[in-house]
């Protein structure tokens, strides 16, 4: 959804001012390409089409969806709401849906393509709720709402659905919030024979027109729609905004240009990172690579931003720990480590302070149940490394203990990511479960160090992802391709530790970015899988609970810097 990461990007990294204007997002769903059981529907396509060029027209940032089944609408309505929220309280959300629809026991179900409905309850598993849209942008809490339902057009399932009505039922506009359907509540819509409905047609113009509040623009859509359609049609709607809103304003600024050229282009690998003497007086800007000292690691500045963290119930592998999920805000930038910390750069640690790392023994990962080792180490982890390969066989305290160390050599405040600041920086302004286009599973290699091919033929007892990247262990740091916050290894290569302590919920949990500290602290979080686990592991909430004292050859770690 490439339209939804260039909006996250623009918001995180330009963040405009309050004079400017404020972010405007839509998704856009069009269905009418149903089976002969539902009936198809010549419009619906053309009528997304035609509205998405009009938002966009007006400077909304638009994702649409034409002919989209139940699963691909859930997660492009999931992606819409988490985008609000990442976007701030000042953004304006539009949702527009042209299709089949029916109200079934007083409930708006919109019919996704390949729906099977034979009884009233085959409607809440084959439909979509209607009214969850609402609750997903409601839960975002920005400042301007608006739902389009274009999706009233004839009741397309059995007579025999006793509870089944024609048209769609009134739902209340929650606060903030504008609800416009094709037509009043209860009667059948037109689907229209010039390409267009009537409905769309006269939207689209609206939209486009002089500048106009809200309603005196659905007043004259009504007007149009009733002389179109001898007044067989009479579109409706609820109100309850409490400011005016304009879809045309008078300046109406389009995302910049140069937003849209740095997410489609990735950044360079090997530009020359500057010392941080060198850069400009102030707070660096969002994207910039340095050092504290030449043989400092590199760090790339994070954006302040808005997200969801944790897994949605549409996330088919979720797991209890990685709910509920909840708004987190991280108020200031903050800068990262690009890799992970290397072999050579914790032996230089190693060397430098004396430290003692043959206490304990180390976890060596295969393909059965693992084995302890007490000879394996950072510098004999069960497999041969280079010296660019992530530190493994490294604990949290080892961790801490670094973090220190390079605080002292660098004159700066390191420390280890809270596990917000890394959910939020492996996101980087990207909605959904894994850091892929759903059904792109093979670009897995290109992304991160997972369990693939390569793998397989040392680890055959283990499923392999469906691609081959050479690597049966950990690889190079820097290796795959960055992601949007010129991250890289933010999926696979090594589990990297976080700060928190690990609880089994996030019931509670700190909506402000901090750690979780606990009393007790038996076990660490460490996040974003390893060279020997699958996709699964690649998805974004994925947590795992290491004891702080372990060491393992799939944990490594990265480092945050306070600015």
């Amino acid at each position: 959804m490439r339209s939804l990461l260039l909006l996250i990007l623009w918001i995180s990294l330009l963040a405009p001012s309050p004079a400017e204007a404020s972010p405007r997002i839509a998704l856009v769903i069009g269905n009418g390409g149903y089976d002969a059981g539902i009936g198809a529907l010549p419009n619906p396509g053309r009528d997304a089409e035609l509205m998405a060029k009009s938002l966009t027209e007006v400077g909304f940032v638009v994702t649409t969806l034409v002919d989209a089944d139940q699963k691909a609408m859930k997660r492009a309505i999931s992606d819409f709401g988490q985008s609000l929220v990442a976007a701030g309280p000042e953004a304006t959300g539009l949702f527009y849906y042209a299709g089949h629809g029916v109200q079934i026991g007083g409930t708006n179900y919109l019919i996704p393509l390949a729906a099977r409905i034979q009884n009233e309850a085959d409607a809440e598993i084959e439909g979509v709720d209607a009214g969850w849209v609402l609750k997903q942008m409601e839960f975002a809490n920005n400042r301007v709402n608006v739902v389009i339902l274009d999706a009233c057009r004839n009741n397309p399932l059995p007579r025999s659905l006793r509870s089944a009505s024609n048209g769609l039922a009134r739902m209340d506009a929650p606060k903030g919030s504008f609800i416009a359907y094709s037509t009043a509540p209860g009667d059948v819509a037109q689907d229209g024979s010039n390409g267009n409905s009537p409905y769309a047609a006269a939207l689209a113009q609206a939209i486009t027109a002089a500048p106009a509040p809200i309603e005196e623009m659905f007043r004259n859509v009504r007007v149009a729609v009733m002389q179109a359609t001898g007044d067989a049609q009479i579109p409706w709607d609820s109100s309850s905004l409490t400011g005016a809103f304009y879809f045309r304003e008078s300046a109406q600024p389009a995302p910049p240009a140069e937003a849209e050229a740095a997410a489609a282009a990735p950044p360079s690998q090997t530009a020359a990172p500057t010392t941080r003497s060198q850069t400009e007086a102030g707070p660096p800007q969002a994207g910039t690579i340095f050092r504290d000292c030449p043989d400092c690691p590199d760090m790339v500045v994070v954006p302040a931003g808005r997200f969801v963290m944790g897994a949605p119930k549409e996330d088919e592998d979720r797991r209890p720990d990685e709910s509920p999920v909840h708004k987190v805000s991280i108020a200031a930038p903050f800068a990262l480590m690009t890799t992970e910390v290397t072999r050579d750069q914790f032996t230089a640690f190693v060397d430098a302070t004396g430290r003692d790392m043959s206490d304990g023994d180390c976890y060596l990962a295969d393909d059965k149940e693992g084995r302890s080792d007490d000879s394996a180490n950072w510098l004999q982890p069960g497999f041969a490394q280079q010296g660019n390969e992530p530190a493994v066989c490294v604990s949290w305290r080892d961790a801490i203990a670094y973090a220190e160390w390079l605080s002292n050599k660098a004159g700066a405040t390191y420390r280890l990511p809270t596990e917000a600041e890394w959910e939020y920086a492996t996101r980087a302004g990207r909605q959904g479960f894994l850091p892929w286009e759903e059904n792109s599973a093979a670009d897995a290699c290109h992304i991160g160090n997972s369990f693939d091919a390569s793998g397989h033929k040392q680890y055959p007892g283990l499923e392999a992802s469906p691609c081959e990247d050479g690597a049966v262990h950990t690889a190079a740091v820097g290796s795959y391709q960055p992601n949007r916050f010129k991250l890289f290894d933010m999926a696979g290569n090594v589990w990297e530790w976080v700060q928190d302590c690990y609880r089994a919920d996030y019931k509670d949990a700190p909506g402000d970015g901090s750690a979780v500290i606990l009393d007790v602290c038996p076990d660490h979080v460490a996040r974003g899988g390893s060279w020997i686990d699958g996709q699964w592991d690649f998805r974004f909430a994925r947590r795992y609970a290491v004891d702080g004292w372990g060491r393992e050859n799939i944990v490594g770690f990265r480092l945050a810097r306070d600015l």
